[in-house]
């Protein structure tokens, strides 16, 4: 989705296209305001942008970083709100974990699956797939640029408006009647009071075209092993208040099979976010074909950890990733059968698009076990 020039690197979560019709600045992070849907959109800035010299590092948390540095002389780095915790450290005295321990050590499954593997008393039963899922008109294989889609694509995504000022913060896909699959570290200053879940939603400034429907939450239910620092296992379940029903704008995707092929194969992120670092976002759904990369490449593009539970996805010419807005979105993969299945979740990156440094996503096989645990208790 993005071509950028000379763009200065931050770490922050990614969002490939998401929050709607605003424009950003370098200075702040998008906000939009609570407007009606056909009028001019808005936006205000925070000045909570931070960018290291070039003699020290933008780190994640102080396992990364061999010195001892007071409050008063760490100085923050990153983007928004969701990595409040980077800081600037001096580049001698930056840890580099071990890339070939993490390659050793890691294995595909979570520790809460491992946990879930040993104390059941019955295999666990995956989530019952439904019989509307994933089912659209799309070939992959006709999404060659960055474009819009059409209304009925992507009937799956979920979009979640902060209910203050109606702030698109991030989005996620529909299960079933009654869940949403997202990612964690959306909700690091989110409560289940504090916003909606908008399903059905395609233009931003077209009243009614698809007839949108607003939900309350009623739990998020956050991976227990999330782990703020590295956004290992960064992968939540939302709860509906009431089912929702499903039409041709409103359907749920299906989950992946655990010995599912992804890596080297085309994926498509979809959303409404920004189409250039720190530039527009856009206020219809776009779409864009980007390759899921080798794991040992994307270990290789990141001095921070990548575990075994991520997958990373950009084009390898740089310019197509996705971007700020998008976290808890979906990365898309078409079945044999020509229906769609979520294989990841917008987690973490570096800018957008930069060349060589893919956008990392929470591996939805690594947690299929811990998807049907908490995502089959519909009353």
């Amino acid at each position: 989705m993005l071509l950028l020039k000379n763009a200065d690197v931050y770490l922050l979560p990614l969002c490939a296209l998401l929050v709607v019709g605003l424009r950003a600045t370098a200075a702040g992070q998008l906000v939009r305001v609570k407007l009606e849907k056909d009028a001019k959109r808005v936006i205000t800035t925070t000045n909570d942008q931070r960018v290291c010299s070039h003699d020290t590092e933008c780190v994640s948390g102080f396992e990364y970083c061999d010195i001892n540095l007071g409050p008063e002389k760490r100085r923050k780095c990153g983007l928004g709100n969701e990595l409040s915790g980077s800081f600037c450290c001096p580049v001698d005295k930056v840890i580099h974990p071990k890339r070939e321990r993490r390659k050793t050590v890691d294995d595909d499954e979570s520790d809460l699956d491992k946990v879930l593997d040993r104390a059941a008393p019955e295999p666990i039963k995956p989530l019952p797939e439904e019989p509307e899922c994933g089912q659209n008109t799309k070939s992959i294989s006709k999404i060659m640029n960055v474009q819009n889609a059409k209304a009925s694509d992507w009937p799956w995504m979920a979009v979640f408006l902060e209910t203050t000022n109606y702030m698109n913060f991030c989005g996620g896909v529909l299960l079933n009647r009654r869940f949403v699959l997202t990612a964690a570290h959306c909700f690091k200053k989110y409560t289940k009071q504090d916003f909606v879940v908008r399903l059905g939603e395609y233009d931003f400034t077209t009243n009614n075209e698809t007839q949108y429907i607003d939900y309350r939450v009623t739990d998020i239910r956050i991976h227990p092993d999330y782990d703020l620092a590295t956004h290992a296992n960064d992968i939540a379940i939302l709860k509906l208040k009431r089912s929702t029903i499903y039409n041709s704008f409103i359907r749920p995707i299906c989950l992946p099979k655990t010995n599912m092929e992804v890596y080297e194969k085309n994926a498509v992120v979809a959303g409404w976010g920004q189409t250039v670092f720190g530039g527009e976002v856009s206020n219809v759904l776009q779409e864009v074909a980007i390759p899921i990369w080798l794991h040992d490449q994307c270990v290789s593009a990141f001095s921070q950890p990548i575990f075994k539970t991520n997958l990373c996805a950009a084009s390898y010419e740089g310019g197509k990733d996705s971007c700020l807005g998008d976290s808890g979105g979906p990365l898309l993969m078409q079945r044999h059968d020509g229906r769609w299945t979520n294989v990841g979740i917008v987690s973490w990156g570096i800018s957008c698009g930069e060349l060589g440094i893919p956008g990392v996503y929470t591996k939805v096989t690594s947690y299929l076990k811990w998807i049907a645990v908490n995502a089959q208790d519909v009353i």
